[in-house]
């Protein structure tokens, strides 16, 4: 295998010559959203649904759960919240585990399909019915890498929660007014919990409107002890499993605050360490 070379198209990176398979679905999408969102036929809307692909999780901490995946690296939300954490200890956007993901030595296959998901999910508002060709579970994740790029990203994921009502999603959000618009155009889904993730660190954000439970990541295991006294619940790097997917299955308290202990490298954590000081 090669190593690939980068193209860019709407903005968005992408690795080609890595991937005939990739590279195929790639250039479907391409020639479908050249042709201009408004010239789109139900044919084309069906095919670039056809290339978008779920995420099933067979291990790691959300195993058994599917992922409707943004991008860390692609999203220019997270672009542009990388660029505000820099020089602040206390971002934790400047800690992105999935950015780190994307970017490791076998990330480029993950990066590249949760760029074209995402990228496919931004661009075209599919109705409710061509939503319902996409695979769904049990239990089901938005976001589980990167966050909402737009409006009509957020659109497609309730919608995707409206037409599986037997399912459980949790939707993880950064972009709170994208969500919020979303939410106003199509309703919020019976079976979606809205999880508002901090930017701070140690700091839970006020709830917002529409959303359910606070997620907020602690960098000091006596910061997350001290949270969990203040009444946060636990989730500290637990598969959800475990912890019997409380965040899907309403398992939370209204507007409860949930503490997860940071995990970063040695270097990163030094950094803190001394930041705190």
């Amino acid at each position: 295998m090669n190593n690939g070379r980068v193209i860019e198209y709407m903005g968005i990176e992408f690795v080609v010559e890595y991937s005939k398979k990739f590279d195929k679905d790639l250039q479907t999408v391409m020639d479908i959203l050249n042709k201009g969102i408004e010239n789109l036929t139900h044919a084309d809307r069906v095919a670039l649904l056809r290339v978008y692909r779920p995420a099933w999780h067979d291990g790691g901490k959300i195993e058994g759960i599917t992922s409707y995946d943004s991008s860390a690296t692609a999203c220019e939300f997270c672009q542009k919240c990388r660029k505000a954490a820099e020089g602040k200890a206390d971002h934790i956007c400047g800690y992105c585990y999935d950015y780190a993901q994307e970017h490791s030595f076998k990330g480029v296959n993950v990066r590249n399909r949760h760029s074209l998901n995402m990228l496919i999910m931004q661009s075209v508002e599919f109705t409710k019915e061509e939503l319902e060709l996409l695979e769904c579970s049990k239990i089901d994740r938005v976001n589980s890498s990167g966050d909402t790029p737009n409006v009509t990203y957020a659109v497609n994921m309730l919608n995707i929660a409206h037409v599986n009502p037997m399912a459980h999603f949790a939707y993880w959000a950064k972009n709170v007014i994208a969500v919020q618009m979303a939410v106003e155009k199509v309703g919020k889904p019976e079976n979606m919990t809205l999880v508002q993730s901090s930017c701070i660190l140690n700091k839970a954000v006020k709830l917002a409107k529409y959303f359910d439970i606070v997620f907020t990541v602690y960098t000091t295991k006596e910061a997350v002890d001290q949270a969990l006294a203040n009444g946060a619940g636990e989730c500290n790097g637990k598969k959800c499993q475990d912890c019997g997917y409380k965040c899907y299955l309403n398992g939370w308290a209204a507007g409860q605050n949930v503490a997860e202990y940071l995990r970063v490298n040695k270097a990163q954590r030094a950094e803190l360490e001394k930041a705190s000081r």
